[in-house]
């Protein structure tokens, strides 16, 4: 069993606050037998922690274990308290709302047996839990979730109400030890500092894997899996931050030592196999020139071949060293290249072509207050923001032409690739390498490699099922694999394409789609994303608008 009972007081945290988790040398290895850590230490004390790291560091397979969903290999996971955890993949959406509450067996039981019908296992359920009706109720009010009813069907709701359920679920569930990974993904900018603020001000433990800027500039505490170890730092994100910046600047230096080192090394080489080149010169002219036997000049001629010999394997031990310095100093280095484009050509747009139309549109509102009239051309960077639940994610359907409006229509008049926000066109069983070829057929497979390699996902990560991979690298996979569309679609639709990207993941995505030759039409809940995309157009959205800002 994952979960162990404490054998003695645990091992004294940094702070004075009594530990509430305690995690011995952890060990984790994926199937293409990589390791992403081993013999990891974790404590866990009063306060909230931001778990960071690059895609596939093994953040979210170290949450599981903490939580017991998985085994924690030869270490363990001692324990006093009960642990919720809040998954980055939330599986199967629940039948009603209540459901996704967690509390649905309860409420039918309660109801049951306020209806004169339920029995002692129906009380063992309720288990005086009597307002349970009216505080879940009370609970959606005060989450801004008013409009949801508890029969509601889990799956109309939109999925940034969901992730507010769930997190709803975390906040009242009788847990001192919180595990949330990514607890901000699908959330608008106002609900996701209410729910930041909410949970990080709760009792307890509260570790917290995230790469939201707004969520880790209030948290206090930062801890990094890098390289298969935890590193700490007392600060939030601006701490973090000055400290990743001033390990880069010692590894780009380290690189460029060990650059000038190589260079240096080539040259003394060049030097000593003109000097062995001189010196055998002369000894083949001392002989002739001294009439020597044969058989002497033969014994000379072996000794200097054997010296020779021995010299220059000494100057190719020394540039291997030098060329095997520079590609550590290389790999050490933290970097993420954008991958390229397929075909610009093809992507580019001239300026007068005619991109989207919108004719008294609105997602949802049959009536709305304020429909949009609006056209546009050319390579136009279009960003739409708007509540949870408003219609970002219909209204981008309609355009991609999977669905209609509630009023007006929306047209495009380019072809269209979209990315959605739950990655529903990602095959779970199929490798990415298949799954790009199937999407790429015209493109070699050594090529669709290289790529997935710029990606971070080179050799047998890229033949890994896509469901085995993390949330940031499936992401990345899914944002290429648009960008890499054949034939060509122009029209980039792309819903919450930062969600569960780390910091350089975002950073690459973003430099991708400045660069893009066609046009965008991006839904983020993240301003930082927004701006970094220099935007031409904004749209906002809410239940009643639809307007060009």
């Amino acid at each position: 069993m994952p979960y162990l009972p404490s054998a003695g007081a645990p091992r004294a945290a940094a702070s004075t606050s009594p530990v509430l988790l305690h995690a011995r040398g952890l060990s984790a290895t994926l199937d293409d037998g990589r390791c992403l850590y081993a013999d990891l230490d974790l404590l866990l004390t009063e306060g909230p922690v931001a778990l960071v790291g690059g895609n596939g560091s093994g953040k979210s397979t170290l949450l599981r274990q903490l939580a017991g969903d998985l085994p924690p290999g030869a270490g363990r996971v001692e324990t006093r308290a009960h642990v919720h955890w809040l998954s980055q993949h939330c599986g199967p959406t629940p039948a009603r709302v209540v459901d996704v509450l967690g509390e649905g067996d309860r409420i039918d039981a309660l109801r049951r047996l306020l209806a004169g019908a339920g029995d002692a296992a129906d009380v063992a359920c309720v288990d005086e839990a009597w307002s349970l009706e009216s505080d879940l109720r009370a609970a959606l009010d005060a989450a801004g979730l008013g409009a949801l009813g508890l029969d509601d069907a889990a799956d109309a709701c939109s999925g940034g109400e969901r992730q507010q359920l769930r997190l709803l679920a975390a906040i009242r569930a009788p847990a001192p030890v919180l595990l949330l990974d990514e607890p901000s993904t699908f959330l608008d900018g106002e609900a996701s500092r209410r729910w930041r603020d909410a949970l990080l001000a709760r009792p307890g433990a509260t570790l917290v894997v995230t790469h939201d800027a707004a969520w880790l500039a209030a948290t206090p505490r930062i801890v990094e899996l890098r390289d298969g170890a935890l590193h700490w730092t007392e600060g939030n994100l601006e701490v973090w931050r000055a400290q990743r910046e001033a390990r880069r600047r010692c590894e780009a230096q380290a690189l460029a030592q060990a650059r000038v080192a190589r260079d240096r090394s080539s040259r003394d080489a060049a030097h000593m196999r003109e000097r062995l080149d001189r010196r055998s010169a002369r000894g083949r002219q001392v002989g002739r020139s001294e009439n020597q036997s044969p058989l002497l000049l033969d014994h000379r001629a072996d000794r200097a071949d054997h010296s020779r010999g021995r010299a220059q394997a000494g100057l190719a031990r020394q540039r291997d060293a030098a060329d095997l310095a520079v590609r550590d100093a290389y790999v050490a280095m933290e970097r993420l290249d954008t991958p390229e484009f397929v075909d610009a050509a093809a992507l580019a747009l001239p300026a007068g072509r005619q991109v989207l139309a919108f004719e008294g549109a609105h997602p949802c509102a049959t009536s709305p207050r304020r429909a949009l009239d609006w056209s546009c051309s050319g390579p136009v960077r279009i960003g739409l923001t708007g509540r949870n639940g408003s219609g970002k994610s219909t209204l981008l359907r309609a355009i991609a032409g999977r669905g209609g409006l509630a009023h007006g229509e929306v047209a495009a008049h380019v072809p269209v690739q979209s990315l959605d926000q739950h990655l529903a066109a990602l095959s779970d069983e199929a490798a990415a390498c298949d799954w790009l070829g199937q999407r790429m057929p015209d493109v070699a497979a050594a090529d669709i490699a290289t790529r997935l390699a710029l990606l971070g996902l080179a050799g047998a990560r890229a033949r890994q099922p896509l469901g085995s991979l993390s949330g940031g690298e499936r992401m990345r996979v899914a944002v290429a694999a648009a960008a890499w569309a054949m034939p060509a679609a122009p029209l980039l639709l792309l819903d919450e394409p930062a969600s569960h990207l780390d910091f350089d993941s975002v950073e690459a995505m973003t430099s991708l789609l400045r660069a893009w030759p066609g046009a965008l039409l991006v839904v983020s809940h993240d301003p930082a994303v927004l701006d970094a995309l220099a935007l031409t157009h904004r749209l906002h959205l809410d239940a009643e608008a639809l307007v060009l800002e």
